[in-house]
């Protein structure tokens, strides 16, 4: 039976969470002494155009594009709309604490349970009455008093910096670019970690401070209709409650225990090169050659250290580009057809290098003949008319029938053309489908719906025996994508970069954030995930973000720097077709295929994926980290300044092997001098 008490207290292997007997809240989680994590936690809905509780503003997620984050925007402080739920009662079974609530005609069960260090808190949602309600967005809400040391960061995601939430202005909302798993916070030495997941769609994560309260929110974009009597799961808050233990271990045990670990039977390095016959979407695609003809130029390529070919989409396009494809089972004839991409592929593998297709699943356009026979894989609006974006109807990708097609289409085209892997176009899901399919909700379509199309692409080519090399254009360091990611689109690290030019920081404040949101990245992911790391590709040259090439952006020097920086790291480096040639795309610019064909040289015989990163802190404007394996060991320095700058590495170099670049030993006999955005590595002895 339920029963209250002025307090109730939860525990297990030393997690110890206590909650307000009277209104069913958590209070505090807290490991020894400590409880750095104290306040409140609650849950509000969206339904019928409004969230129950009066907690946030309503925004209704109808008519947003697959890339738009739920929006955070809290009720005004002074606002009327504020509402309480009815606390009904605790009630533990099989070591799950449940509390309950009213409000109105819902009812909500908030779940509670410890699990190998972590409190695990889910919603569950049950309509009462006769009639169903329109849901829009359910908000795990966690708020505790503002503590004057109180600092919190979004490892691996936008923005990049850590913040004091002292200084933060009242009801001012610090939103994060991508989907968001982790909000990292310290105070004097003390961690704790608030990781939010949701297999099922995206959510938006966003901070603000009101008074002397803190609030950390996490938005799952629900959309259902909720049938009385059929209760609802939405989402799990993971809070970890570390002491002064290392935060980042913890977050990577909980991805190890829920199975989110990346494939170990596709390829895991070398170098990408993202191309097109025909040549840039910047430059137009003005090279109007068949894969014949390109097939050519991949002996240079090869020599220029490059191991895997990511080919643009060539599948029939018509005039409306090659990102808009009428049916990908049909090569366009402009590419040479089938013979043309055989020809392609076969000395695309006597050079030793694998071949990827672009593989773009959102759908094709409404009139197309795929689109008019397959109009039943279609997300549908409301009033049931199809959901379309970009001109093209959107696919359900949770649909069984559309993930067996598209799974037999890459079969196929392992079987015609040997393909090895492939890069997904939007991989982020499609838009809501109000008529889903079996008991999928309405919003499976979104997150739910990319991760089981990058499932059943990447299944296809290992059902055709082949070792894969699939990377999803899913932006978001979500967890739960790593099963089927062989390599993650690393767009958050270009974001970052772009956020730290506009902020204009000095080349030591620079290497020094670069330096930290690197490694916190790398500790917050899933081990052995293997990013893609790009200063440009064929997006953010034409119509994002800087719409640029990044010699123009960074300057010749600063953008061999970062190359230098992206490709020593851990990770696979990408370049986009022209980053080696300025005339591949029409532009004036130096030539840097002797450059690239340097680095990729050492990158692949002193730097693979079986070496370690460890990062360095110079203090300088100089960026340094190692890299390890067993007894070998190297290390990179590069300068992110286009001035001289000195560091002092604690590995004596003077008798180490100097692999690429170099530096000068300083006048003061102590320290390595390098020039301006000069770099260095060494195999040290």
């Amino acid at each position: 039976m339920p029963f209250m008490d002025e307090s109730r207290q939860f525990a297990r292997d030393g997690i110890v969470c206590m909650f307000d007997g009277r209104t069913g809240q958590l209070m505090s989680v807290r490991y020894g002494e400590t409880a750095l994590w104290q306040g409140s936690l609650s849950v509000d809905i969206g339904c019928d155009g409004e969230y129950v509780a009066g907690r946030l503003v309503y925004h209704s997620f109808e008519g947003a594009n697959t890339w738009e984050l739920p929006r955070i925007e809290p009720e005004p402080a002074a606002g009327n709309s504020r509402r309480e739920w009815g606390f009904a009662g605790f009630e533990e079974i099989d070591g799950v604490l449940s509390t309950r609530y009213q409000l109105r005609d819902l009812q909500l069960e908030i779940r509670y349970r410890l699990v190998d260090g972590s409190l695990e808190v889910t919603a569950v949602i049950e309509a009462q009455g006769s009639s169903s309600r329109h849901l829009n967005g359910v908000a795990f809400m966690a708020s505790q008093p503002v503590l004057e040391t109180l600092a919190f960061d979004f490892p691996g995601n936008v923005p990049y910096p850590e913040f004091l939430v002292a200084q933060l202005s009242d009801g001012e909302v610090v939103s994060t670019g991508l989907v968001n798993p982790v909000i990292r916070l310290r105070s004097e030495g003390q961690n704790v970690n608030l990781i939010f997941i949701d297999e099922e769609e995206k959510w938006g994560t966003g901070v603000y401070k009101t008074g002397n309260t803190f609030h950390m929110i996490n938005l799952a974009a629900l959309e259902a209709d909720l049938e009385p009597g059929q209760p609802l799961t939405v989402g799990v808050l993971y809070i970890q409650a570390l002491g002064d233990a290392d935060p980042f271990i913890p977050i990577r045990r909980l991805y190890e225990r829920k199975g989110w670990l990346p494939p170990a039977d596709g390829f895991r390095d070398g170098v990408l090169y993202s191309c097109h016959p025909h040549g840039t979407m910047d430059s137009g695609f003005p090279i109007r050659r068949d894969l014949f003809e390109y097939a050519q130029e991949m002996q240079g390529l090869r020599e220029m250290g490059i191991d895997h070919v990511w080919v643009l989409p060539i599948f029939e396009h018509l005039d409306r580009g090659v990102y808009h494809p009428t049916d990908q089972k049909i090569v366009d004839p402009r590419y040479g057809g089938d013979e043309a991409v055989r020809a392609f592929s076969r000395r695309i593998h006597e050079l030793g290098m694998t071949l990827l297709f672009d593989y773009v699943p959102h759908g094709p356009e409404l009139e197309d003949p795929l689109g008019r026979t397959h109009r039943h894989w279609a997300s549908l609006r409301r009033d049931g008319e199809p959901q379309s974006e970009w001109n093209c109807l959107s696919f359900d990708m949770t649909h069984p029938d559309y993930l067996q097609y598209t799974k037999d289409l890459v079969k196929e085209h392992v079987e015609r053309f040997g393909v090895d892997g492939a890069r997904i176009d939007c991989a982020m899901g499609g838009l809501t489908n109000w008529h889903p399919y079996g008991d999928n909700r309405p919003s499976n379509s979104n997150l739910k719906g990319g991760i089981e199309i990058s499932k059943a692409i990447r299944d296809g080519f290992v059902e055709a025996g082949k070792k894969p090399l699939v990377t999803p254009e899913n932006f978001n360091p979500v967890p739960a994508y790593a099963p089927y990611t062989d390599v993650f689109y690393d767009m958050a690290l270009y974001r970052v970069l772009f956020e730290m030019d506009a902020a204009a920081l000095t080349p030591e404040a620079y290497a020094r954030e670069l330096t930290r949101w690197l490694e916190a990245e790398m500790l917050s992911t899933v081990p052995g995930y293997v990013k893609l790391r790009f200063l440009g590709n064929h997006d953010t040259v034409t119509w994002v973000w800087t719409k640029a090439r990044a010699t123009n952006v960074h300057g010749v020097g600063k953008a061999k720097a970062l190359w230098v920086v992206l490709s020593c790291i851990d990770g696979m480096p990408m370049i986009y077709q022209g980053d080696e040639d300025t005339s591949i795309y029409r532009g004036d610019g130096p030539d840097l295929r002797e450059f690239f064909r340097g680095l990729f040289a050492v990158r692949k015989q002193y730097l693979d994926n079986d070496y370690s990163t460890e990062y360095v802190y110079t203090g300088t404007p100089v960026m340094a980290f190692y890299r390890r394996n067993g007894h070998e060991a190297r290390l990179v320095a590069v300068n992110l300044s286009p001035e001289p700058a000195t560091f002092e590495p604690d590995a004596d170099v003077s008798q180490a092997q100097l692999l690429l670049g170099g530096g000068t030993e300083s006048a003061s006999g102590i320290g390595v001098t390098l020039g301006g955005y000069g770099y260095a590595v060494w195999r040290l002895a």
